[in-house]
């Protein structure tokens, strides 16, 4: 008789999964860049992996590096779903001066949405959710109310305690920067 795998979904929030390991990678002095691959095949091992899609902001002309990655990533069977990103300017509270930046607005509602799509359609058994933002508690709860098991992969700096309360499962990637970094 064959084990049947529970089918996996791995929905990465690219923002949160970069500036989490670049604040490891600074504090415990490492130059490493991540290996998307890796990761995705780390934490679907075991189950029956359907798809995996990062969620990213990028600006209205995206640079070519930033293309060339995407479109490696999507070679490799990684849908990308992005949002562009906003300009704003804001008026920092200590100082006063006003700076001029583009932020990421639409992501995590995006990222949100799908997980909570995914559970009512049903078409996963395990939803693997890379990012330690808390912003996705509600649509994690809507998930596991419908039956589907919500593992969070995230690093123990950027890991919401109630996202770690939500999680069926934690998987910290402090414990899995050798096996998920490039060679």
């Amino acid at each position: 008789m064959t084990d049947i795998l529970e089918k996996s979904l791995i929905l990465i929030d690219a923002e949160n999964v970069i500036k989490s390991w670049q604040k490891y990678c600074y504090d415990n002095n490492k130059t490493e860049k991540i290996d998307y691959i890796k990761l995705i095949d780390k934490l679907s091992s075991g189950t029956n992996k359907l798809r995996a899609i990062l969620y990213d902001g990028v600006p209205e002309n995206i640079p070519i590096c930033k293309k060339k990655f995407m479109v490696a990533l999507q070679k490799r069977g990684i849908q990308i779903k992005t949002k562009i990103l906003k300009h704003r300017i804001i008026t920092c509270q200590n100082c006063k001066k006003i700076i001029d930046k583009y932020v990421q607005k639409g992501v995590d509602v995006s990222l949100a949405s799908n997980i909570v799509r995914h559970a009512f359609q049903e078409t996963c058994d395990i939803c693997i959710i890379v990012s330690g933002d808390e912003d996705y508690k509600d649509a994690i709860e809507i998930a596991k109310d419908k039956g589907v098991k919500i593992w969070v992969a995230s690093f123990k700096n950027c890991l919401s305690i109630d996202i770690e309360k939500s999680a069926d499962k934690t998987i910290l990637l402090d414990d899995i920067f050798e096996e998920i970094k490039m060679q």
